[in-house]
Parts: C-alpha cells; sequence; structure tokens
C-alpha cells in the first residue's frame, strides 16, 4: 500500500489513520511512503497526522444510515409477514378485539345449548354423515345430539333462519371437508361464514375439521379462507384409510366434542 496518493479525507482515510495509531503491528515504510496526496491542505504530509477530530461532524450521516436502514427493513419483514401470516394476525386480532369489547364465551358447560354440534356437509358427503356421524348419537357412553338439517329442520321456515339458531343452539359445529365440500357455494358463502363469525364474535373455539380427503392448506385456504394453524390440533381430525382405525377416529372425535369452548 506504501506510495500511493492517499485521499485524506474523513471518507477515505480517517478510519486507516486511526489504526495506524492504534495498531502494535509493524507497517514497513509508514514514516516515508504513507502520506497524503489530496486535499491540498495534507498534500505531503504523512497518513498517521491525518487529524480525525473533524469527521465527528459526519456521525449524523451514520445515524441516518442505521435509521433509515432499520425503518427500510422493518417495512420490508412487514409486508413479508402479512403476506404469509396476514391471515393467522387477522383471526387472532378478531378473537383479541371480541375479547377487549367483552364478549365471552355463552356457556361453558351444555346446559344452554340444544345440541353437541351441528354438521355443515356437501350434499354429496350426506350418506357419509349419516353412516359414520349419526349413529354416536346411540352410543351410550357419551349420548351425543347432533343438529341434522335433513333430519332435524322444521319444513316451511326460513333455512337461513334456521341455519343461524341451529348453529347458535350449538356447542360445536362439525365441518366434513372433502372436495365437494370446498366448490358448495351454499356451505362457502353462508354455513361456514356463520359459524366461523359466531366462533369469533363469542370468543369460542367451538370448530371441529373433519378431513375425508387429503385437502392442502393452500386449497383450504383458497376456497374457505381457513387454514390448519387457526384451530387447535384436537380439533382437526383426518379419516383414516385403515378400516380398523375407525374406532380410533371416533375416539378422538368425541375428545374434540367433549372439549373446553374458552379459546386460551
Amino acid at each position: 500500500m506504501g506510495s500511493n496518493p492517499f485521499d485524506c479525507t474523513c471518507e477515505s482515510i480517517a478510519w486507516f489513520a486511526n489504526w495506524l495509531n492504534t495498531t502494535n503491528t509493524s507497517v514497513p515504510g509508514r514514516d516515508l511512503q504513507y502520506i497524503c496526496n489530496t486535499p491540498n491542505n495534507y498534500h505531503g504530509v504523512l497518513v498517521e497526522k491525518f487529524d480525525n477530530s473533524p469527521c465527528k461532524d459526519h456521525a449524523p450521516f451514520k445515524a441516518f444510515f442505521i435509521f433509515s436502514f432499520t425503518i427500510t427493513s422493518s417495512i420490508m419483514i412487514l409486508v413479508l409477514l402479512l403476506n404469509f401470516q396476514g391471515w393467522r394476525i387477522k383471526f387472532y386480532w378478531n378473537v383479541l378485539e371480541s375479547k377487549i369489547l367483552g364478549f365471552k364465551e355463552i356457556d361453558p358447560g351444555n346446559q344452554n345449548f340444544d345440541y353437541d354440534a351441528y354438521i355443515i356437509h356437501a350434499k354429496k358427503d350426506m350418506s357419509w354423515v349419516d353412516r359414520y356421524l349419526l349413529p354416536l348419537e346411540e352410543d351410550e357412553n357419551s349420548n351425543f345430539k347432533f343438529c341434522f338439517e335433513e333430519r332435524d329442520f322444521e319444513a316451511g321456515l326460513s333455512q337461513l333462519q334456521l341455519i343461524v339458531n341451529s348453529i347458535k343452539k350449538s356447542r360445536k359445529v362439525i365441518f366434513v371437508i372433502t372436495h365437494y365440500f370446498l366448490k358448495d357455494q351454499w356451505c362457502k358463502r353462508f354455513k361456514i361464514q356463520q359459524a366461523v363469525q359466531q366462533a369469533i364474535d363469542q370468543s369460542m373455539d367451538s370448530i371441529i375439521l373433519l378431513f375425508l380427503e387429503d385437502i392442502p392448506d393452500y386449497k383450504l385456504n383458497h376456497s374457505i379462507h381457513l387454514r390448519r394453524g387457526m384451530f387447535k390440533s384436537r380439533c382437526i381430525l383426518e379419516w383414516p384409510v385403515q378400516r380398523e382405525r375407525i374406532n380410533a377416529f371416533q375416539q378422538k372425535l368425541k375428545i374434540a366434542l367433549g372439549s373446553s369452548n374458552v379459546v386460551n
């Protein structure tokens, strides 16, 4: 580095001059070859004689750089967070808002509910519900009572009002999720929205997801704006491929149906 035309300014040489004056390292030729060339007032002066005290005036530029870098990085992180986790933030914000406004769980037990669960399913999945869910009502150990539209709705009354009232009277809401379910406009546009809104407004952990098929999370979010991460693991059940595991599935469902509605 010796015998070079050093530019003795704060931006170029301050750190090097400071290093020369503090290092214990032997620098050959430092008294002869390390000489300032520019600016004029330092021409011919040794680099180690450079006065870096005026360079302290440049501190605000460093502070500005740190500030601007921090702000820019924070904005980038926020944008990425909202893009990939916005759904989760919005969901928990709604739950927090409901708690702050004073909404509480309607009933910690069963005394104010007519049904243990309201079943939301696509029409093409009706046979599965009739075969595997409704028989649980006959189990003497559990004694569940489900609201099944095709069986329990009174004829001649407004279906919209019946759905709203039945969901309010149900302690839990079961989503029987298949590809048919994701395409069912009646489920997507009203039933699911009504169940989710009630759960948020009343701070209730009341929704159970039953997956009869392998549904990727991105399809679930795209179709009904829900993700598995919004629900506790005990409220997410997968229909088993092996028939010998059906009893275990039903036992998990009983646990989910009996779990508390309190949002922890």
